[in-house]
């Protein structure tokens, strides 16, 4: 069984601790209303979760559901040891079907490299319930990590808690997709695409021309555009407009230039095209923009 939680989720770390299982208390049954991670630090465990018995060895982890019945069973063999943590996630973790696994791959992302945008990514991370990963001795010292921070309070240690435990999730979901050998690296083509947005992002108010990015992103402007075209959902020059009327949305609302000198600053020498443009983008010309607002 596996789950998936975004890497937008809210994670809220409860309670955290170094159980020893030969404690009679192991062995009773044991519910609580919050997702519960454990991992095994030493020796072997036997737990019970509702009516299945399971048998985990140093390094193993488990990954417990709110209020999933639990409790030690074999109390005639010596126990190990286990770090355990109590946390809320908002929204809730879901049930993960492997064939789903090309969701993974950032490739299938909206448009949330353009600066325009307001679409987010969720990015799906990948948790067993039941695991051994490779890097159980890194694993074992996060957790150690997060019981100490839990253990001696001081300021911001919840803040510090929970990246820890973002951390621990992440080891973990990584570790999966490496022995899964699930396919998530990122074809040449997103890389550019990457550079080639970011090269916008930082100099649209220039004149960038196609000997210029062929320049700086050696690559042909054919092939640019085309991959930009795939990944952005439109086109190089609709995009450089996109972002200077965003930033003269910023100078209309926030300072008293005149619409000439914005139109220079943001990057038209023409104040008349920049209003055509303006007005073609944001749906109103940059007079009516300043004193009136967005449209709707």
């Amino acid at each position: 069984m596996y789950y998936a939680l975004s890497r937008l989720s809210k994670l809220d770390v409860k309670w955290a601790d170094l159980f020893d299982a030969n404690n009679s208390t192991f062995f009773g049954r044991h519910h609580n209303p919050y997702y519960e991670l454990i991992v095994i630090a030493d020796g072997t465990v036997h737990l019970q979760t509702n009516e299945v018995r399971t048998t985990l060895q140093v390094g193993e982890s488990l990954l417990m559901m709110p209020w999933e019945s639990h409790s030690g069973w074999n109390s005639h063999e010596r126990q190990g040891q286990f770090f355990w943590v109590q946390f809320s996630c908002e929204p809730y973790l879901n049930e993960f079907v492997l064939d789903r696994a090309s969701e993974l791959n950032i490739v299938h992302a909206e448009r949330t490299e353009l600066r325009t945008t307001e679409i987010l990514h969720e990015d799906l991370l990948v948790v067993p319930r039941q695991f051994r990963s490779l890097q159980r001795y890194k694993l074992l010292g996060l957790f150690e990590e997060l019981v100490e921070t839990m253990k001696r309070p001081n300021a911001y240690f919840r803040f510090h808690a929970t990246l820890l435990l973002g951390e621990i999730l992440r080891l973990m979901a990584s570790s999966f997709l490496e022995q899964s050998h699930l396919d998530t690296s990122f074809p040449t083509s997103y890389l550019t695409f990457r550079k080639l947005v970011n090269h916008l992002n930082n100099f649209y108010e220039s004149d960038i021309s196609k000997e210029t990015l062929e320049r700086v992103l050696e690559r042909k402007y054919e092939y640019l555009c085309q991959v930009f075209k795939k990944y952005a959902g439109t086109n190089i020059h609709h995009y450089i407009h996109e972002l200077k009327t965003q930033h003269a949305k910023h100078l209309l609302r926030n300072t008293a230039k005149s619409v000439k000198e914005i139109a220079e600053e943001v990057g038209y020498p023409d104040p008349f095209y920049f209003s055509r443009m303006f007005k073609k983008i944001a749906g109103v010309a940059p007079q009516h923009y300043r004193n009136n607002g967005p449209v709707g």
